[in-house]
């Protein structure tokens, strides 16, 4: 398979007296898949919408205010929630831990508040707690407590909202995290870990769900107005040293235990493990590839095993 992708960071600056304003970007130019795809049944078709992906996608597009070391940001940008180290190789983020992919949102729209006085970091933001669109039914709080010291960081993270999607459909979307980095030589080991709520808030036949679906059986209702608990982390080990660029992952999440017939996997524990590496033949060209294994080796979508195993491989050209 082959696939074309690309990343725009406009950026313009301006300094306005004691303020500094930027217009920052982050703009994916994507091969979208092939839309003959095989929908033999409703569970297959309810993953249609993970195979959708858009020829220009806004990442990020956000105004900031700095003044000293207080930051205002409007617009879409990054979810203010814990720090992730992990170096991605994908516009998709597939590549990504567990909790990065499943849990935590990576963009946000609306407004964040940062202030860093000395070593300390807060951050703050109303937003519409929706990666794309926003409805009126939805809003949330995600709030940061930090400290970054040279060669140390940690946080303390939380993020409520009223669920994602609109009244019948809505999910539960509610973390509270803790992430640590440290960084010694050309190594960073870095983690973390949250307390997770999902699922739907009320009654909804999965089959019916037609945006983007997660295959490990996580929009399902465990009872109305109440939510699926899990615990999960992942620890991640980078080197990086002249050319060369090498990352290994490790995390598990595990779910609560519903002990539903219907839906047994999704009581699986997951595991899974990221191996990345990369070679920089100079500042404008890199070689690189990732290799991700989780525990399989049960039914799964469709009544068909589950393959547990993701390769990716690629040329990235930087200019």
């Amino acid at each position: 398979m082959f696939g074309v992708e690309s990343i725009l960071t406009p950026q313009i600056k301006l300094n306005a007296q004691s303020c500094e304003i930027n217009l920052n970007g982050e703009i994916y130019l994507n091969q979208p898949y092939d839309k003959n795809i095989y929908l033999n049944n409703p569970e297959r078709q309810s993953y249609s919408a993970n195979y959708e992906i858009d020829s220009f996608e806004i990442s990020q597009l956000y105004v900031s205010c700095k003044w000293r070391d207080i930051e205002l940001h409007a617009g879409k940008f990054e979810t203010p929630f814990g720090r992730c180290s992990v170096p991605l190789m994908s516009n998709t983020k597939a590549d990504a831990p567990f909790i990065r992919t499943e849990s935590i949102l990576w963009n946000q729209t609306g407004f964040l508040f940062r202030w860093t006085p000395s070593v300390w970091e807060f951050d703050a933001a109303f937003v519409n707690g929706c990666t794309g669109l926003d409805t009126n039914s939805m809003k949330a709080v995600i709030g940061r407590i930090g400290m970054n010291f040279e060669h140390f960081r940690c946080g303390v993270s939380g993020l409520y909202q009223d669920g994602i999607g609109s009244e019948e459909m809505k999910e539960y979307k509610n973390h509270i995290g803790l992430d640590a980095a440290t960084r010694f030589g050309n190594w960073t080991l870095s983690a973390e870990v949250i307390y997770d709520q999902y699922g739907l808030r009320r009654s909804f036949d999965p089959a019916q769900i037609f945006w983007e679906k997660s295959i490990y059986y996580r929009q399902i209702n465990k009872a109305d107005s109440v939510p699926i608990t899990g615990l999960g982390y992942y620890i991640d080990l980078n080197y990086h040293f002249g050319k060369l660029l090498f990352d290994l992952n490790y995390g598990e999440f595990y779910p609560e235990q519903l002990n539903r017939q219907d839906y047994p996997q999704h009581d699986l524990i997951n595991r899974r493990l990221l191996v990345k590496a990369g070679w920089n033949f100079n500042k404008f060209l890199q070689l690189y590839g990732a290799f991700i294994i989780e525990n399989g080796n049960y039914i799964a979508q469709a009544g068909r095993p589950r393959r547990a195993w993701y390769l990716l491989s690629g040329i990235k050209f930087q200019f």
